[in-house]
């Protein structure tokens, strides 16, 4: 038994099929995105950049909170996070014999003689506690990997607000570690840290920094998160959409009404999003 955990690339495997399985099994159970947030004690926006791939899937703890969320076994969560690859019997366990489990769980199908039904899979509750001490360890090391990797350091500009449109504060109050891989190729590129609620069902809080790319600003699609300067003065973050009449700014939070303006200045466009704690 051992665990693995991969690099935070968009292309990895394990969070592609992680994802897929996750959202697979939130939508059998017939669960939204904000209902399985509430049961899990985790983020709407974070459960939409694991599901997409945008994300490493998480720690043993929350994976656990999934599990009594979704009634699934953990095991078969463990096994999609890529931090099991064998089963207790020592059997290898790929991709294909991953979803198969996962469809006989969700099917309350009967496996074939090869196959060990993840919830009758022998492990006791030393088992389980030395698999989460080892798992925890794994997680602690890829951390310390990751932190030494590729990264930039952006300049985080200020704050912007997310609710109603107002002064943003436009000077240096620190420095933001991203690793370069998850950045677009833009040397203007900054981090602003986020106030108020506006954006909260994006899954962006207060308190929150955003990466924003000036670069893009005009790539993207209706929709889009972007910085908008509405005068000389007044800046807010919201969900921009171009229509015949001009542009509407969306907040994403039904307490603030949506903002309609014949034009306005597209500071650049949200390319991530970074929460502290």
């Amino acid at each position: 038994m051992k665990g693995k955990r991969s690099n935070n690339s968009d292309n990895n495997p394990i969070r592609k099929r992680f994802g897929n399985i996750l959202r697979k099994i939130r939508k059998v159970r017939g669960k939204s995105i904000y209902e399985l947030a509430d049961d899990a004690s985790v983020d709407a926006g974070y459960i939409s950049r694991l599901e997409n791939a945008h994300r490493n899937p998480p720690s043993p703890k929350v994976l656990q909170r999934f599990a009594e969320a979704l009634t699934i076994p953990v095991n078969l969560l463990y096994m999609a996070a890529g931090y099991l690859e064998m089963d207790s019997s020592g059997k290898p366990i790929d991709d294909e014999e991953i979803i198969r489990r996962v469809e006989i769980e969700l099917t309350g199908g009967k496996a074939s003689a090869d196959i060990v039904p993840p919830d009758r899979e022998s492990y006791s509750k030393n088992d389980m506690e030395s698999l989460l001490e080892q798992i925890e360890n794994i997680q602690k090391k890829f951390a310390e990997a990751i932190s030494k990797g590729p990264s930039i350091e952006l300049p985080i500009l200020g704050k912007i607000p997310a609710g109603f449109p107002s002064g943003m504060e436009e000077y240096a109050i620190g420095k933001l570690k991203v690793e370069k891989s998850e950045l677009p190729n833009d040397p203007n590129i900054f981090a602003l840290k986020v106030t108020g609620e506006s954006m909260i069902n994006a899954g962006i809080i207060e308190g929150d920094y955003v990466v924003i790319s000036p670069l893009l600003k005009n790539v993207f699609d209706q929709g889009s998160i972007c910085a908008v300067r509405i005068d000389s003065d007044e800046v807010t973050l919201k969900k921009v959409f171009l229509n015949t009449q001009g542009v509407t700014l969306k907040s994403a939070n039904p307490e603030y009404p949506d903002i309609d303006l014949p034009n306005v200045s597209i500071i650049g466009k949200v390319v991530r999003l970074i929460r502290q704690f």
